[in-house]
């Protein structure tokens, strides 16, 4: 092939990678179904085209998974490489690494039941889900800056998300992530802690407070004894506040609340 011509392909390229995609795709193509990143992407309006040349540049990087896997990608990089159809050849990518079926919706996202899962929010965030669970979203406002999503068991009946009593007995955990004017450092975090402890003690709440560290991001953790049991986290993003609540903290807590991402922070 004419040198000049790959130089245009390789520009070409390089001009549709999105830095944020990237770092999603980096980050979760050992652990989370593809074809699931892919269409919460769609969703969140990445174009497809992005999808795709961001997807070459993620495949460039090692990651874990089944030799035969990391051949077939390495290849199909390399042929993209020498531009011989290099969309066909991303999209073959896609579909020899999400051969295996999973399930996917508009609202909710699951793995196979003997895998691991994940989900990918509207605001740039990613969290790791227990095996058998799936994360049902929905948005308490139309520009979609306020994203609940509630994490539980498979065939979970979602009236029971209208009652925080059972949150414990069913192992479901509530997050709500939302813009945030506490600053991602200690000032903020010690500001957050003071806003936080007021709103028990108006309530008349007996409680625990302690901080936390989710990977980059800090954060307070609360643990209400009466009158209503329960644990909250706050833990601050860049740009995004998230707050958890569940009935107590469990494995199921740990695993979710820990396993929070947020791809402003960890660039």
């Amino acid at each position: 092939m004419n040198t000049g011509a790959i130089s245009c392909e390789l520009q070409r390229v390089i001009d549709m990678i999105r830095p944020d995609v990237v770092h999603y795709l980096r980050s979760n193509l050992p652990l989370y179904p593809v074809e699931v990143l892919r269409g919460q992407l769609l969703e969140e309006g990445v174009p497809e085209s992005d999808i795709m040349d961001s997807l070459a540049q993620a495949l460039r990087m090692p990651k874990t998974g089944a030799p035969n896997e990391e051949l077939k990608s390495k290849k199909m990089f390399s042929a993209a490489l020498l531009g011989a159809a290099s969309i066909l050849m991303i999209g073959g990518a896609l579909f020899f690494m999400a051969r295996s079926p999973s399930r996917t919706d508009r609202d909710s996202t699951s793995g196979k039941s003997s895998e691991l899962s994940g989900f990918v929010g509207h605001a740039g965030w990613v969290a790791r889900l227990p095996k058998d669970y799936i994360g049902v979203s929905s948005f308490k406002d139309l520009a979609k800056t306020h994203q609940i999503v509630y994490f539980c068991k498979k065939n979970t009946d979602p009236t029971n998300f209208l009652n925080e009593g059972l949150f414990g007995q069913l192992g479901i955990v509530k997050l709500e992530v939302m813009p945030t004017q506490f600053t991602n450092d200690p000032t903020g975090l010690a500001n957050l802690s003071r806003v936080a402890a007021k709103k028990y003690e108006t309530r008349g709440e007996k409680y625990s407070m302690k901080n936390i560290q989710v990977a980059t991001l800090p954060g307070v953790q609360v643990t209400v004894l009466s009158p209503f049991p329960r644990v909250e986290a706050f833990v601050l993003g860049q740009t995004q506040i998230y707050f958890f609540l569940a009935g107590q903290e469990d494995d199921v807590w740990r695993d979710i609340v820990l396993s929070l991402r947020d791809v402003h922070t960890e660039n």
